[in-house]
């Protein structure tokens, strides 16, 4: 590193090497998407790569064109832990200032002997840091609810190449909601289907086709899994939907407010009103979707925020 990275003063592009297991769609292919955007980075990186395919409800395939390889790939061994030396034999003269791994699951041996290092827990909600605390110079949680001790607070974010509002698409559905089902949430759209609401409910549509069904509808609605904050929640009012959500803590922490930024629900029956509500006051609901439009484009709740936030904790955007 020498004295570049001693004063925190770049004389090149600042060479960031990212590690995750890279499957078509994960929470690594966001923040690979902004450190490629930021003109300061010379970016590549490693780890576990799957193709079309990944691992939602058993396997399934995705569309072929968002099949992208990284720059070193590894075994794909789930929950077995990549030795940096691995990496490094590959890597040549090219030697990171940076290395960060956006951790779904996926994670080195033990610390990186170059450069700073960084771990980015995207499930804090459901998973295992401790060996990545252990093992990194900064450990950056995207869920502070469940942040622990020396933990940098960052949050999730969208992707303004990926989700924005498309005027063109016709609004021919009431209501989305794109993920996973849960219980909640398959008991949520079957109620409000057997009151009459049209739902697109899907899993497997992702990027272009995940925001072309959202922008179909009028209403976005996410339950989480754990109380988190998840990514569906910026997603949504990136692409200018009403959003209709489960109560987060962390929603106060970063400024939303119930009623004028979405509207919220505990349980089922809140959830089906908020819905019946925002049918019957179509104004109301689309200031809603444009106070939380502005919120996360204005404040800018974006993937690049959040590499411009770890670069600047290790002064590397000096």
């Amino acid at each position: 590193m020498g004295d570049k990275m001693m004063h925190g003063i770049p004389k090149e592009k600042i060479k960031v090497l990212c590690l995750s297991d890279w499957y078509p769609l994960s929470m690594s292919r966001y923040w690979e998407n902004a450190f490629k955007r930021n003109p300061n980075i010379d970016f590549k990186n490693c780890g576990a790569y799957t193709g079309s395919w990944i691992p939602w409800l058993g396997g399934m395939s995705v569309l072929e064109k968002y099949a992208k390889p990284p720059t070193i790939v590894t075994p794909f061994k789930p929950n077995v832990r990549v030795p940096y030396a691995l990496v490094k034999a590959q890597l040549g003269s090219w030697i990171p200032d940076l290395v960060i791994t956006i951790n779904a699951g996926a994670d080195f041996v033990d610390k990186p002997t170059d450069g700073f290092v960084a771990s980015v827990g995207t499930d804090g909600h459901c998973l295992d840091y401790t060996h990545s605390r252990n093992i990194s110079d900064k450990f950056f949680n995207m869920h502070p609810k469940y942040a622990q001790g020396d933990d940098v607070l960052l949050h999730y974010a969208f992707d303004p190449d990926v989700h924005y509002p498309m005027t063109e698409i016709e609004k021919d559905t009431d209501a989305v909601l794109i993920g996973m089902p849960y219980q909640q949430r398959v008991d949520w759209v079957n109620k409000l289907r057997s009151l009459g609401v049209s739902v697109l409910f899907e899993n497997g549509p992702i990027f272009d086709e995940y925001r072309e069904l959202n922008n179909r509808a009028k209403l976005g609605l996410n339950w989480s899994s754990l109380g988190d904050l998840n990514a569906r929640v910026f997603e949504l009012m990136a692409m200018k939907l009403c959003p209709i959500i489960d109560r987060c803590d962390d929603l106060e922490r970063f400024g939303f407010k119930e009623g004028h930024h979405y509207l919220g629900f505990d349980n089922l029956d809140e959830a089906v009103l908020r819905v019946q509500w925002a049918l019957n006051s179509p104004h109301e609901a689309e200031e809603i979707a444009l106070a939380a439009y502005n919120k996360v484009n204005m404040e800018d709740f974006t993937y690049d925020a959040l590499v411009s936030k770890v670069l600047k904790e290790f002064r590397l955007d000096e």
